[in-house]
């Protein structure tokens, strides 16, 4: 095992100023979802150089890729994909830092596949557009792109470690409610107001919540509240979002926050149009026996005195957990700061491009690679890994 821990830290020493620049890079460029053909382009021509097969364009995304290269002797082997994440959010560019987690699934690629755990094996980077609205691995997982995959890594950062990442499973819908105009102080009576259809729904919902689990978190904006004042509005509209932390349960809840659109239909006479996104994010499934092993391998590879600190609801959603039952999975998420500074902000954003959050990256980068190589180099591991897989996933079916 040192002979491959040394190996990884050679090879991410010496890549360590391109792949630095790479991340500093996809800051300073900031890229909305499926916009993200800068990131693409020098992310590919990097892994091109490096051995690298690439395809790009994937699954019908103008912005995805898969980059493979085959490692060890012979044919066959295990499929270990390190999944890249590079879109940015409107006006607070990487304030999700995005261009970490590129760096840090690049520099676990090659350093990976720089290795020889005596076995054959193919290690891949997977390009993943547009997490941050679309949810890019949905298509992909779609497209077929994660059969054959045996392990998928990737990180988060953010400002505390937590290797099991309770991520929300989501799900959004909008409302359109069809009225009837009429003058709003000749003859309101002659109205039928979408507008109220639209208030009594967001009043049911607040209504909802009392009787819903801590972990549920439903937020929506109106999209349409009429056009003048002085007309009844025959048309309104809302989107909600609607999460949980279990899969199940986010159905029973989705079904409340529905008749709640359905009674304020009712109560108002108004019509009402449902309409759901095709693209519903699950709960991330963490593998605990492969997040256990990336826990020790950061220990390995840092200096730093990493302390775990679990959250008991999740702070947001990922398309991660959707390759999460699919594949055995992992993304953990590590802190880049002591301070306590949430993700989506200015100041995350900031940080994102300073010299500790590039330290961070590279750590975490060797500590996928040497995770990988420990799985390589023991099949027990890799038994153990799937054997929870299948139990876990198992499960999360049988319940939905």
């Amino acid at each position: 095992m040192v002979h491959g821990l040394e190996k990884i830290n050679n090879i991410i020493a010496a890549e360590e100023e391109a792949l630095m620049s790479l991340s500093r890079e996809i800051h300073s460029h900031p890229e909305l979802g499926d916009q993200e053909f800068y990131a693409v382009q020098i992310l590919c021509d990097y892994l091109a150089a490096k051995g690298f097969a690439v395809e790009k364009e994937i699954a019908g995304q103008k912005t995805a890729f898969i980059a493979r290269r085959r490692g060890g002797a012979g044919e066959g082997g295990l499929h270990i994909a390190f999944c890249a994440e590079y879109d940015a959010l409107p006006e607070i560019g990487h304030a999700c830092g995005h261009n970490l987690i590129a760096g840090a699934s690049v520099a676990a690629a090659v350093a990976l596949a720089g290795t020889d755990p005596g076995v054959p094996f193919t290690v891949s980077v997977i390009g993943t557009p547009n997490e941050e609205g679309r949810g890019g691995k949905i298509d992909l997982i779609r497209a077929g792109v994660f059969e054959g995959v045996d392990l998928a890594m990737m990180f988060h950062p953010d400002y505390i470690s937590c290797v099991d990442y309770p991520s929300l499973a989501c799900r959004t819908f909008s409302f359109t409610f069809h009225g009837e105009n009429a003058h709003a102080s000749g003859n309101p009576w002659d109205g039928r107001n979408a507008l109220d259809a639209v208030i009594l729904t967001f009043n049911g919902i607040n209504a909802l919540r009392q009787q819903l689990r801590d972990d549920v978190r439903i937020h929506g904006i109106i999209t349409d509240g009429g056009q003048a004042i002085n007309v009844i509005p025959d048309r309104a509209a809302a989107e909600f979002c609607i999460r949980s932390m279990d899969n199940r349960y986010l159905g029973e809840v989705v079904e409340k926050v529905l008749n709640c659109a359905r009674g304020a239909s009712l109560a108002t006479g108004t019509g009402l149009s449902i309409a759901e996104t095709e693209y519903p994010y699950d709960a991330m499934l963490t593998n605990r026996v492969l997040g256990q092993i990336f826990w020790d391998s950061l220990k390995e590879v840092s200096e730093e005195e990493w302390n775990e600190r679990k959250e008991e609801v999740g702070a947001g959603s990922t398309d991660m957990g959707n390759v999460s039952l699919v594949v055995p999975s992992i993304q953990p998420l590590v802190a880049i700061t002591d301070r306590e500074v949430a993700v989506h902000t200015a100041e995350f954003a900031r940080l994102c491009g300073t010299p500790q959050a590039y330290k961070v990256m590279l750590e975490v980068g060797k500590a996928m690679a040497l995770a990988g190589y420990k799985v390589l180099r023991n099949p027990a591991l890799l038994e153990r890994i799937k054997e929870e897989f299948v139990k876990r996933t198992g499960s999360v079916r049988q319940r939905e």
